[in-house]
């Protein structure tokens, strides 16, 4: 009995001295592990402070980062800007140029005609002819009538003269331009005037009926007052 006990009492002990032990070891592990720790991060954290930018540098790189991206923003409201404003002028100089393009299709128009009869020997011209000649001169832009109406008296023949008198006849035509054509007849052939003259000597409302009066009178060839408007 004795005996037992004390291979009892051995056995506990020996289980006491494991178990004292094993808490040793495991309270080494613990301390060495924390203080290879406390080394790791006393190693690394004044590497890591050296490198960190400063209070100063962080506020001074976010206000050259907030000009940069304000300078992108300009220059990119600029460039908008710049292309719109090409845009525009090249759409005003576009309208421009078609109504420049259109009113040279105009002038080309009467010139056409004008050559049209140049070349034309004899041949009557009719009320339709002498219509569609006033209309292509009406329709030239002011500032290209007169350089159109003097190739026109230049080129017109006696025997188409009456698509000269057409224009003369109408009222409507600027009174320069009706001056220029009634001096121009004046130049012409004998027989021209007195076609011409006597019937604008019937419309005293007529801007160069004062002209034509004195003259038929100076020529003696007024008409009879029955066939005036007098």
């Amino acid at each position: 009995m004795k005996k037992k006990l004390t291979v009892a009492a051995g056995a506990l002990a020996a289980i006491v001295l494991a178990a004292a032990v094993a808490v040793a070891l495991v309270a080494w592990f613990v301390g060495s592990a924390g203080e290879r720790k406390e080394e790791a991060h006393r190693a690394g954290y004044p590497h890591a402070a050296a490198n960190a930018p400063r209070g100063d540098e962080r506020q001074a790189d976010g206000k050259a980062e907030g000009r940069g991206q304000a300078e992108e923003e300009t220059d990119e409201e600029s460039g908008d800007g710049e292309t719109e404003m090409v845009g525009v002028e090249a759409e005003e100089k576009s309208e421009e140029e078609l109504q420049e393009e259109e009113e040279e299709k105009k002038v080309d128009a009467f010139d056409s005609l004008t050559d049209k009869w140049m070349e034309k020997e004899g041949g009557e011209v009719t009320m339709n002819d002498m219509d569609a000649f006033v209309a292509a001169f009406k329709s030239v832009p002011d500032k290209r009538k007169d350089e159109c109406l003097h190739r026109a008296l230049n080129l017109v023949s006696d025997d188409h003269v009456l698509l000269l008198a057409g224009i003369l006849f109408d009222k409507t035509v600027e009174k320069e331009y009706l001056e220029l054509v009634f001096n121009d007849i004046l130049n012409r052939d004998e027989d021209v005037k007195k076609l011409i003259l006597p019937k604008i000597y019937k419309d005293k409302t007529h801007p160069c009926w004062a002209d034509t009066a004195w003259i038929l009178d100076v020529t003696g060839e007024t008409p009879n007052k029955e066939n005036s408007n007098e």
